[in-house]
């Protein structure tokens, strides 16, 4: 199967700590285009049942974003049922913040 090149627009901080998240997992470019590919196959699957929705595509899609964010926001509420202090984590977050503007 032939690959089609398309060009796209991200935002530049998003794509930047993408970038630096799947850095570490190898060559960043080619794991951001593997990701990219395999959202869009899997939204091609999705689509055909999300057309058959009242709510229409736009909908649909910002309602399962929305989702998606809710299930990060848990995971985070996980760690302070655990027991993991909220503080730690920001100071945690900050540090590593300023270690990568310098």
């Amino acid at each position: 199967m032939a690959l089609k090149n398309y060009s796209i627009r991200l935002d530049e901080e998003e794509y930047e700590r993408l970038r630096k998240f799947l850095s570490e997992y190898g060559d960043a470019d080619l794991n951001i285009g593997y990701t990219i590919r395999s959202y869009i196959s899997d939204l091609n699957k999705v689509l055909p049942n999300l057309k058959k929705s009242s709510l229409g595509i736009r909908n649909n899609l910002a309602l399962w974003s929305a989702a998606f964010r809710q299930m990060g926001r848990a995971v985070d509420i996980g760690d302070i049922i655990k027991g993991g202090s909220i503080i730690e984590a920001i100071a945690r977050e900050a540090k590593e913040e300023g270690k990568t503007k310098e």
